[in-house]
């Protein structure tokens, strides 16, 4: 509890208020008097009550009544605001069955190869040879080894020409991304087909593909096509796999899953959904733009950006649904806690542990499970001190059981900047260590300079793993 101490200089309410209205007085006084000394005739009763009097205790009155009307406007705002900004309650939303997921990362192409080398303590950027800096000397950044495929590029041209797209040209770094992408949904896609009824329609499967932002609307458009076509090419029916319009607006890969969340919700109709998220900055191009803008890593710029690759996503269903079909281990996700941040360039932003651990604590309390159960933390965070500063604080301070070596997992180290990869490669790599650990894992996302976020992810219940 704290206690606020006026300053040596500030006034008491009351006798600030006196002064003030003494002041009100000796100012209609001393003009009245000035005025009437140069004036010819002498003032009547009547007059000396209305100067004297009256005008000051009106102008007094109103000073006070005004006051008190911008003080209760003022309290006022801040409340109003706040119910303007106030995030929807998640409370009513059920939580999503992660069926399956999948990704591709400079240090492992599954959920098992990244989660040992980040315990081996092996996840670090290289050196690149083929990335320089304005002084010619090796970037460091974090490449796939399997992001370039020129079969598959022959195999998408040919594609694009028999689509009508015989001029879309993509870039070294957008064909990696692709190439990283259209894995990890052939890998989600050979699996979905568990989802599928044995007798009747199916439901439609959702592909929500998070591209990078700076690619065209029709880079974008052919790349969702191009999922889809693959998505179909594995058992669900073409005319059931749904793409959502590429000119629509981007949201986040937290809000994608909640708005999942209030489909299902609604019961109308199953929810199936594959979301893939994949982006490359693997090109020289893009670190030397990185380097005008001074964003890039460099043993001077320690808050700058790495460049990275990689390809991450979910299959993902309602709890009905999942439950439905014999065989299905899932694990249990819960809808988001999001929060904007301050407003501030990434490099000055300063560490908010309080902020995460508020989010870290609305996730455990949606789910009814206290943060003492969680066993593992898996973020997106960077190589950046501030965000890593800012995640072992909230751990230290909210689950201070857990072992900042062992129970503590970075991602954003292993996969460099790029876009929404590290955060979807977070979800999958929590889902990994639900299963393992049988036990609660708590998702972050601080690696942002807009928002941050919060999922937990819990095992299977005992059903379906008997199952």
């Amino acid at each position: 509890m704290t206690t606020a101490i006026a300053s040596p200089g500030a006034l008491p309410g009351p006798l600030k208020g006196g002064l003030l209205a003494a002041g009100v007085f000796a100012a209609c006084w001393g003009g009245a008097i000035w005025y009437w000394r140069g004036a010819t005739g002498t003032p009547g009763t009547l007059e000396l009550m209305l100067v004297l009097l009256a005008l000051p205790l009106m102008l007094v009155g109103s000073m006070w009544f005004g006051g008190k009307l911008l003080a209760k406007r003022a309290a006022a705002a801040p409340a109003a605001a706040a119910v303007m900004t106030a995030p929807a309650p998640v409370a009513a939303l059920p939580a999503l069955a992660i069926v399956s997921s999948a990704l591709r990362s400079p240090y492992g192409a599954s959920a098992e190869e990244l989660a040992e080398a980040i315990a081996g303590n092996t996840v670090r950027p290289d050196l690149d040879a083929e990335l320089i800096d304005d002084d010619g000397f090796p970037v460091a950044a974090a490449r796939c080894s399997d992001a370039l495929d020129p079969s598959l590029q022959e195999e998408v041209g040919a594609w694009l020409v028999q689509n009508g797209m015989p001029e879309l040209h993509f870039t070294d770094p957008q064909w990696r991304a692709l190439t990283l992408g259209s894995s990890v949904v052939a890998e989600l896609a050979s699996r979905a087909g568990d989802l599928l009824p044995a007798e009747g329609k199916p439901p439609s499967l959702r592909l929500l593909p998070l591209l990078p932002a700076d690619w065209t609307l029709e880079q974008r458009r052919a790349a969702g096509m191009w999922f889809q076509h693959i998505a179909a090419s594995f058992g669900w029916p073409a005319a059931q796999v749904a793409l959502p319009d590429a000119s629509a607006e981007a949201i986040t890969p937290a809000a994608l899953c909640t708005q999942l969340a209030s489909e299902a919700a609604k019961e109308t109709a199953p929810v199936v959904a594959l979301l893939v998220a994949c982006a490359s900055n693997i090109g020289q191009d893009i670190v030397d733009e990185w380097a005008s803008k001074g964003i890039l890593f460099t043993s001077g710029r320690p808050q700058g950006l790495v460049p990275g690759e990689g390809a991450a996503g979910l299959l993902l269903t309602d709890l009905r649904l999942a439950h439905a079909i014999d065989g299905t281990l899932f694990v249990l996700l819960d809808p988001a806690e999001e929060a904007q941040r301050e407003a501030a360039a990434p490099a000055r932003q300063r560490a908010q542990p309080a902020l995460l651990g508020e989010l870290a604590g609305r996730a455990g309390r949606h789910a009814a499970a206290g943060l003492a159960e969680v066993a593992m933390v898996v973020a997106d965070s960077g190589q950046r001190q501030t965000r890593t500063l800012e995640l072992m604080g909230m751990v230290s301070n909210a689950m201070p059981g857990l072992d900042e070596n062992e129970d503590v997992f970075c991602v954003g180290s292993a996969s460099g900047a790029c876009g929404d990869v590290p955060f979807v490669t977070a979800l999958a790599l929590a889902q990994h260590g639900a299963l393992v650990r049988g036990a609660p894992v708590l998702c972050l996302g601080n690696e942002d300079a807009a928002h941050c976020s919060a999922h937990l992810l819990r095992p299977p219940p005992p059903e379906a793993r008997a199952s």
